[in-house]
């Protein structure tokens, strides 16, 4: 397998000492890992130097920023959350002119999703979440691995090192690079006082000699399939510690139909919408005390309301294959159930957990009490990552466990410093 060189575009100023301002061809091979014959210097590299080089810079420039008070450091970041959330900031509309096309995403979810990671940064949430968990690190770099399903998903590890006065270098997915590259400008434009902290670059993830270079870092950040964790983990060597954000899925629990009122059924959707269903914060099923009688009432009463929730979280047109797929769902849990799809969004309700719904579905899954669902969820194992819930105060009563709970509409916006997979993000740099 041919290696293609890093697309390297760190948010760092400067050059490390001992590097030319402009490599040759055989300054690129040795400072990455190779190099296409048909691909031009500056195309791949249009910054001066490769990826091992940057790592070090930026781990050369970890202890100016791990010397700068606290405050200083929450006082950058949150300027940095603040131009994210600007529509006329130069970085933000660069997003927005690119990453659609990029991730397949509508604009109007690439902006839901901008506005839902950074608008949990400020500098009260970036305060406690230090108050809470924070103090001296001891790792001097840290890379983060990102996947491609939840594009701003690696985003809190990346801020909670730099809170804790830890560089990063980011390794964006290879069909994904821009938002990764992006946000590192954004902190060198916007936090320049933190200095030289962000790197980023994007590799294909077979290129496990450039994945060993990201890994000479003291800690590792990874999001993405188990399987991909597992091949992390043995690249790594021992000084590194891998923490890992695999795969996991989220359900709801509604207790009947009464109660529930069209704003939270409007949340389930924007829930089950968000991302076009590719998050582990999508909730795959809602499961509905009452039986089948409950569970179409409010699936009926969803079916309603979609196309108005899908018009402002719209997906975009499903291909042949897809449409097919959820055309023989929609046809195989309506003959025992009730389903009903339109432009972009589905609604069901159903009897078991099979079949499976596909992508911007909400599915009502019928149960006589609450307390069958952990039955019918245990032959899944450890996997439940969030619960959503409607219809009453059910917070403190939930029979399935999970490491975040909110009302409808709440889940796929998860606080800064949510110990996602049980990671604690600040105590991993100690």
């Amino acid at each position: 397998m041919s290696q293609t060189a890093p697309r390297w575009l760190p948010g760092a100023g400067g050059e490390p000492d001992g590097f030319r301002a402009r490599p040759g061809r055989d300054d690129i091979a040795h400072l990455s890992t190779g190099f296409d014959d048909d691909m031009a210097p500056d195309r791949a590299f249009p910054l001066p130097y490769g990826l091992a080089a940057s790592a070090e810079l930026l781990r050369r420039a970890g202890g100016e920023l791990a010397s700068l008070p606290v405050a200083v450091r929450i006082a950058g970041l949150s300027r940095v959350a603040r131009s994210w959330l600007d529509p006329d900031d130069a970085l933000r509309r660069e997003a927005m002119e690119t990453l659609p096309d990029e991730l397949g995403f509508s604009p109007e979810m690439v902006a839901w999703a901008l506005d839902a990671a950074f608008s949990e940064v400020t500098s009260e949430s970036l305060q406690a979440w230090w108050a809470r968990d924070g103090g001296a690190a001891a790792a001097g770099l840290s890379g983060h691995i990102w996947s491609g399903n939840v594009f701003v998903a690696g985003v809190p590890p990346v801020l909670g090192s730099l809170l804790g006065g830890v560089p990063a270098l980011i390794k964006a997915p290879s069909a994904h690079p821009t938002f990764a590259a992006l946000f590192a400008r954004s902190v060198a434009l916007h936090a320049p006082e933190l200095g030289p902290c962000v790197g980023a670059a994007a590799w294909d993830r077979g290129d496990e000699r450039t994945t060993r270079l990201l890994l000479e870092a003291d800690v590792a950040y990874v999001f993405g399939d188990d399987a991909t964790i597992a091949a992390v983990r043995e690249l790594a060597p021992a000084g590194c510690v891998v923490a890992g954000f695999g795969h996991r899925i989220s359900v709801g629990v509604v207790s009947g139909s009464v109660g529930v009122s069209d704003e939270e059924l409007d949340g389930l959707l924007l829930d089950c919408l968000a991302y076009d269903g590719g998050g582990c914060l999508t909730p795959r099923w809602v499961f509905c005390a009452g039986g089948m009688s409950a569970a179409e009432v409010l699936a009926r009463r969803a079916a309603e309301r979609a196309p108005g929730v899908a018009s402002s979280l719209p997906g975009l047109p499903l291909d042949d294959e897809a449409a097919a797929a959820r055309s023989q769902y929609v046809g195989i849990v309506g003959f025992g159930g009730y389903a009903q799809a339109g432009a972009g969004w589905c609604v069901a309700a159903q009897d078991g957990l099979e079949p499976v719904p596909p992508g911007r579905t909400l599915c009502f899954v019928a149960v006589d009490a609450l307390e069958a669902v952990p039955p019918l969820l245990a032959p899944l194992g450890d996997v439940i990552q969030g619960v959503v819930f409607a219809g009453g105060d059910l917070s403190d009563g939930l029979p399935v466990a999970g490491s975040l709970t909110r009302r409808a509409g709440g889940l796929q916006r998860p606080p800064l410093d949510w110990d996602h997979d049980g990671v604690q993000i600040l105590e991993v740099l100690r």
